[in-house]
């Protein structure tokens, strides 16, 4: 009796596995970073922060240039004044370009995280709308396309997410 009820169990569980062995679980996979920057949204998020970022760059190398140009005020005006005064306007200099260098990082530090708090702001707002089209099509898992070695075409549902989001947010 022992033996038949270990067949019994083992047979149960041999039947169970090959069942969710032959369930099927629908598999697609999307280029994200092509989502994003295709999309109408995403195409007027990213103008708006490279002009953000522009608009900051373009600061800095004019203060960079004021730098430059005091700089050679400075060598310039070495044979003409004090040694003390000279090293009083190189101290005075450095501290500015101290102060300078530690502004552009902050600021650089600044664009970066708000370009990927916007751009997670932007995830967060389609998320909604690829899930339902997961619901609707009856998607078990979607997966990035850059995590993917090789892989079917018929599978990649880029280009129905960027129609669906397009006409959902105009």
């Amino acid at each position: 009796m022992s033996l038949f009820k270990k067949i019994l169990f083992f047979s149960f569980f041999y039947f169970i596995l090959i069942i969710n062995a032959n369930s099927e679980n629908k598999v697609a996979y999307v280029d994200l970073d092509f989502l994003i920057t295709n999309t109408k949204i995403g195409k007027t998020l990213f103008e708006k922060l490279k002009n953000n970022e522009n608009k900051k760059f373009k600061e800095f190398s004019i203060e960079e240039k004021n730098l430059k140009e005091q700089e050679k005020k400075i060598l310039s005006s070495k044979n003409i004044i004090s040694e003390k005064q000279l090293n009083i306007d190189i101290e005075k200099f450095q501290k500015k370009l101290q102060a300078y260098k530690n502004s552009k990082s902050t600021e650089i530090e600044k664009l970066k995280n708000t370009r990927n708090d916007e751009i997670l702001k932007l995830l967060n707002s389609i998320n909604p709308l690829i899930q339902k089209y997961m619901n609707d099509n009856s998607i078990d898992i979607l997966i990035d396309k850059k995590n993917i070695y090789i892989a079917n075409k018929k599978y990649e549902i880029t280009n129905n997410l960027i129609l669906l989001v397009d006409q959902n947010y105009k």
